[in-house]
């Protein structure tokens, strides 16, 4: 009689293979899938940036300037918050309803009172608080209420302030208007399209920051001024000081050299705690001020990822360092660095509409020229 074969199970061994060759297989297999959604992610903020281009440009048609990046209110004026360059160009993003609903006879924000039920709040809450998903970045990794306990929508965009200020001010396509209180530059704006004689395809117009380290993201008590270190993962979110840089305007080739010191020591904080403000990045696509460099701005001073810096303090609120306990304005001289969560650098779109990834490792020359529209800096594709 024939005994039957017994049936045979796994061995112990052979059970530990197969668990690592699954392990093996997920381990390749979960970067690959981090990065098509990362893929995925930056083609959807390309075409943001696309879009905004695009009515920037419908803007230029009608008005025959781009945008400012805000324009005086004379309702208030020296105090009260100002209209975005967003505002400017709602109608154009397919966002009329959202236009129609601000008050532009009074002030966006009035300083001293910062939520959306203070003065000037009421009128313009109903725009200032609807989200708009064109202005975020799929890639962005945290979405609150940046500070002052507000609520206002954000916005993960910002408008081209220009190359080092020590060298030439406001010399980038999206500037404050003329007669802003807090700055005084020839730059000022608003740029015509002939105006910018370096080509508009070789001079930002658009980039993105990450969202600001405020009050309740850093798990610290809630204010303006708060300790970060310069190597963690909120870095990029802060204003750092280099009180030795004492920065001014419209130095000319006697401004190379300051640029570079607050470049170098911005590259030089070290990786302990330092004091650092609660950065104000994109808190409010509503409004802003034409000293304010963060919230709705950047410039063309610290390489794309690297941390932002602003030299000693000079004065009230438009001070030119401007490291004040406001909590959220870099001055018009600020390093205020176009940072993303996409691996290796930006996307930055061009004055003319196209939309370009700007690497980390860009040289400095060549991201300076890229900032400014006039200065007549000759930089070819391969440079960037």
């Amino acid at each position: 009689m024939k005994v039957p074969d017994r049936h045979r199970g796994f061995t112990l061994i052979e059970l530990l293979v197969v668990i690592a060759i699954i392990a093996v297989l997920i381990a390749l297999l979960l970067p690959a899938v981090q990065s098509a959604r990362e893929a995925a992610r930056r083609a959807q903020c390309v075409n943001n940036l696309k879009q905004l281009g695009l009515a920037a440009h419908n803007y230029i048609s009608i008005n025959n300037v781009f945008p400012s990046q805000s324009i005086n209110n004379t309702i208030n004026p020296g105090w009260a918050w100002e209209p975005s360059w967003v505002t400017f160009i709602l109608p154009e993003m397919e966002q009329q309803p959202a236009y129609n609903a601000i008050n532009f006879s009074l002030p966006m924000l009035e300083i001293g009172f910062v939520s959306p039920t203070a003065f000037g709040g009421p009128a313009n809450s109903t725009a200032g608080l609807m989200t708009i998903a064109s202005l975020l970045c799929p890639s962005e990794s945290v979405q609150h209420s940046i500070s002052y306990g507000g609520d206002w929508a954000q916005c993960n965009y910002a408008g081209a302030y220009g190359g080092p200020g020590m060298i030439s001010s406001c010399n980038g396509i999206i500037v404050p208007s003329r007669g802003d209180p807090f700055v005084s530059s020839p730059g000022l704006g608003p740029v015509s399209v002939a105006s910018v004689t370096d080509g508009t395809s070789n001079t930002a117009m658009f980039s993105e920051h990450l969202l600001g380290a405020g009050s309740g993201l850093d798990g610290l008590t809630p204010g303006y001024v708060s300790p970060y270190v310069a190597g963690s993962q909120l870095a990029k979110r802060c204003l750092f000081q280099v009180s030795s840089v004492s920065p001014l305007p419209d130095q000319g080739a006697n401004g190379v050299a300051v640029a570079m010191q607050l470049v170098t020591a911005c590259k030089a904080i070290p990786g302990g705690t330092v004091p650092s403000e609660d950065a104000g990045t994109g808190y409010a696509w509503l409004y802003t001020q034409g000293y304010d460099t963060l919230n709705l701005s950047y410039s063309h001073v610290m390489t794309p990822n690297s941390l932002s810096c602003t030299g000693n303090e000079s004065g009230f609120f438009g001070g030119q360092g401007n490291f004040t306990s406001d909590g959220s304005a870099g001055g018009w001289l600020a390093a205020s660095t176009a940072t993303s969560n996409h691996p290796g650098g930006v996307n930055v779109c061009m004055g003319d509409g196209h939309v370009q990834f700007i690497k980390d490792s860009v040289s400095i020359q060549a991201w300076w020229a890229l900032g400014s529209r006039n200065r007549g800096e000759v930089i070819g594709a391969d440079q960037y």
